[in-house]
């Protein structure tokens, strides 16, 4: 069971049981004593596109998320990066010998081990996706032209369809998008079936 510790406004501390890194590229799961932790951007700056490959249906679209394209990314990373490490530095977390000697990757060799130059490499070449992507098919006003459906989640300019999904966010939440991804279905069903 992992939990959420907000520790910035934009950042949040995920820490779960015994995760350990295989190899530079993969973390598994090892049924033993340990824990793993990390940051994560609540609200990231960058934004990707989704576009249409061609006109065929079922052509994959192209997707480029383009993390940490904005500086601000980068840098809320760092401050919370910077938070964790007091974290990990605390008596507690010494007296069971945490240590941050696994981030002393080659890749970042260049940089004096856990300087800012250093995390922001570390950032840069081990970062993640949540799996949370929203708000590509925005919903609001009609007259908006940055909207693609209405409250009633319909596409605008197309009769009959709706978009009921994550996508329809105008932001991504600050938690877990499954529950307010359940509450839009619910209110997609609502609203399909014409109930109040």
């Amino acid at each position: 069971m992992s939990f959420l510790v907000k520790i910035l406004p934009l950042t949040v501390f995920i820490i779960g049981p015994s995760c350990a890194p295989t190899s530079k590229s993969e973390m598994v799961i090892k049924m033993n004593d340990g824990f793993y932790v990390f940051v994560g951007l609540l609200h990231p700056k960058s934004k990707g596109t989704i576009r249409l490959r061609s006109r065929d249906p079922f052509d994959p679209p192209i997707i480029d998320p383009n993390y940490l394209a904005e500086e601000d990314d980068v840098k809320t990373l760092i401050r919370g990066f910077r938070v964790m490490e007091k974290y990990l530095g605390t008596k507690a977390m010494q007296k069971i010998g945490v240590s941050l000697d696994l981030l002393n990757i080659t890749v970042c060799g260049g940089h004096e081990f856990l300087s800012d130059a250093y995390v922001e490499c570390l950032v840069r070449h081990i970062a993640i996706t949540m799996y949370h992507p929203t708000s590509t098919c925005k919903m609001g006003s009609p007259e908006d032209p940055s909207t693609v459906v209405d409250p009633q989640l319909r596409v605008k300019g197309i009769e009959r369809l709706r978009v009921v999904d994550a996508s329809i966010m105008p932001y991504v939440t600050s938690g877990n998008t499954n529950a307010p991804t359940i509450m839009i279905a619910e209110k997609a069903a609502d609203l399909i079936l014409e109930r109040k």
